[in-house]
């Protein structure tokens, strides 16, 4: 079943974040199979509008139409929301939120930015280096109700996507004349995190009595005239004191195609393309220029290093630089905040950078580009970012060495208990396993195979979260199933679970699990509203809740989250929470999905059960309440399943 996704973001705007935005929209629209796409354009500060009329500027136009008129028919009910901006504007719009941004080019993330990022399911950023800020940043804070120094940090899930942009044949720029054969390019916004006046200045101390040439693309908001004037005036005041000098500038101002700008990073006399900013969330133009084998000068720091830097190796000449405040007039209340630092290159580390490429061969360039087109390839990205979209796993899958089973029990259906100790030990065969009864065992001293844990007291108080810790720390194997005390595992469930580990990563699994009718029983489901999901169901969603009454856990995740001990089972009927809702909110706000493998199935042996529409309820419930009472028969399956392990 198609996707319906709510993409926000300035996708017209000539700008980083609308270059950002049409990385997406092609990204999706390359598995259209997969998604119905809703565009809703947004601006982007006074950044100007793309004007290129293409078939991919129609489609925009057309489904930004379509958006527009279902939202005004209020229509549109979309299942996930990608929100292409800075964290600031995050909002909940759909049941699941995506947040995609250039992440942050200093070291520190805003507080608002880790607040309106835990409103999200998942945020996408384009570096690892936006990645490491967010893990990095935490706000030491004090509950007021506890008086206690309580530490802010972010729990939304963090997966990096990068992005590139079309590649196109070069097409020339016949007003650049270049007097010399060697010269430099520039490509940058006027604005203090670019370190502007500081490039120019050392480039012309640097070669002011050569023939070398420095050509600058860049604006201050847009492509207007009026821009322009202010950009001429304001680089001749940067060049006022090199009057007397051989070295050229030339400025650059105004649209260009993207075919131009392959015309210049590929052009015969260009040397190196420079970038000295403070940092950058990925440096979309020092991407294009590695992509078209033009050396690099810049700083190894930033977003910039995914895809300059490969194996250990720096394919570009690194420019030297110390870490300090950011300055004043580059402070942005909110997104760059005042005590975050960035980088500031060495003078004369970059001047020695300059002369270097000016000598120097273009090895490293042409190695770095195979790099580039290889690692950073439509195909490859697209798909990448699908998969983060769709919720598919990045974790590296792990085989299953060995299951521990804990199972709680108050002693109460002994009978079927056993059952469930038959089937497990009828499934696992050799695969090694331990099976552990946790709670009320005066019923099971007889039962070979099993590993008993007495405690009473919590068994019958409904202390079920307990129950499952003393089973979890007395477990010895690497995959913990939490599983009820009436659960039957259908035959081929060892098999479908180790063939699912094998190619799938996942931290907590869950699967099928039926009722004796064959309906489902909370074996996938929201909590608000709480309702019975499809099994493809998106793994980001915070709003998932796995069933305790079966599902798998690796070690580690145990070590990390424990159950609720104060959680008793079905508070809810008391205006708690239960214990199994609290384990799974607990799992994702510690960063652990919930996957699922829809292959793998085991039955809830207990028939008062079945679902209606999208509920799992108690026959006699559905009976009182809603006035049904002709229900589907025990299904062949189950029935067999029960006969086999009754005759064992």
């Amino acid at each position: 079943m198609k996707k319906k996704i709510f993409v926000r973001g300035p996708v017209l705007t000539q700008s980083g974040y609308g270059e950002q935005s049409r990385f997406a929209l092609r990204a999706l629209r390359s598995q259209e199979d997969k998604f119905d796409i809703y565009i809703q354009p947004i601006s982007w500060g006074q950044s100007g509008w793309i004007w290129e009329d293409t078939e991919f500027r129609r489609w925009m136009d057309a489904r930004i139409l379509e958006t527009q008129k279902k939202i005004q028919d209020k229509t549109l009910s979309a299942d996930i929301s990608l929100q292409i901006t800075i964290p600031n504007e995050f909002k909940k719009l759909t049941p699941i939120n995506i947040g995609f941004t250039a992440g942050i080019e200093t070291t520190k993330c805003s507080l608002e930015w880790l607040q309106k990022g835990n409103e999200m399911d998942k945020i996408l950023v384009v570096s690892n280096h936006g990645k490491t800020t967010y893990a990095d940043t935490h706000y030491t804070a004090n509950n007021p109700q506890t008086g206690e120094d309580v530490t802010y940090s972010l729990n939304t899930p963090v997966d990096v996507v990068w992005e590139n942009t079309p590649r196109a044949e070069p097409e020339e720029i016949k007003e650049l004349k270049l007097d010399y054969e060697k010269n430099f390019l520039m490509i940058s916004q006027l604005g203090p995190r670019k370190n502007f006046e500081n490039t120019i200045n050392w480039f012309v101390e640097e070669f002011k009595n050569e023939e070398v040439g420095l050509v600058v693309k860049t604006n201050f908001k847009g492509n207007s005239i009026g821009d322009y004037n202010k950009i001429q005036e304001h680089l001749k005041q940067v060049l006022s004191g090199h009057e007397d000098r051989k070295c050229k500038v030339y400025l650059l101002h105004g649209d260009l195609t993207p075919g131009n700008l392959t015309w210049l990073y590929s052009h015969a006399n260009m040397t190196a393309l420079i970038n000295i900013a403070h940092g950058e969330g990925f440096g979309l133009p020092l991407f294009e220029a590695a992509r078209e084998a033009l050396p690099i000068i810049t700083i190894g720091w930033s977003g910039q290093l995914d895809f300059l830097h490969h194996d250990g190796k720096d394919y570009f000449h690194s420019v030297e630089y110390v870490m300090q405040p950011v300055q004043e007039n580059a402070r942005w209340k909110g997104v760059i905040e005042e005590d975050s630092m960035w980088a500031y290159a060495s003078p004369s580390s970059f001047k020695k950078r300059l002369r270097e490429a000016l000598n120097g061969t273009r090895e490293d360039a042409e190695a770095l580009q195979q790099l580039v087109l290889d690692k950073f390839s439509d195909e490859k990205l697209y798909e990448l970012f699908c998969d983060a979209i769709l919720g598919k796993s990045t974790i590296q899958p792990r085989p299953i060495e060995a299951i521990s089973f804990c199972i709680p029990t108050n002693g109460v259906k002994p009978e079927k208990t056993k059952l469930t100790i038959n089937s497990i030990k009828k499934e696992m065969g050799d695969f090694p396993h331990e099976i552990l009864i946790v709670g009320d065992v005066s019923k099971f001293g007889d039962t070979k195979g099993v590993k008993l844990i007495n405690a009473h007291e919590e068994a019958h108080s409904g202390k079920v979260a307990t129950l499952r810790n003393k089973g979890g720390d007395e477990s010895r194997f690497d995959t913990i199933v939490w599983s009820d005390d009436d659960i039957l595992l259908n035959e081929g469930w060892l098999q479908s679970t180790l063939a699912h580990s094998e190619k799938s990563g996942w931290n907590v699994l869950g699967n099928k699990l039926l009722n004796p009718d064959g309906t489902r029983h909370w074996d996938r489901a929201t909590l608000k509203p709480h309702r019975i999901v499809d099994y493809d169901h998106s793994d980001i969603d915070k709003n998932l809740y796995q069933t305790s009454g079966f599902l798998l856990v690796r070690r580690n995740v145990f070590d990390s989250v424990r159950w609720d001990d104060d959680c008793i089972i079905r508070s809810d009927k008391s205006g708690g929470v239960p214990e199994d809702v609290k384990y799974s909110l607990d799992l994702i706000s510690s960063g652990f999905n919930l996957s699922f493998n829809e292959k793998a199935i085991v039955w809830h042996n207990d028939d008062s059960y079945t679902q209606y529409k999208e509920l799992t309820l108690k026959k006699e419930q559905i009976e009182e309440n809603i006035g049904v009472s002709n229900f589907p028969p025990n299904c062949g399956l189950f029935n067999k399943t029960v006969k086999e392990l009754r005759n064992d």
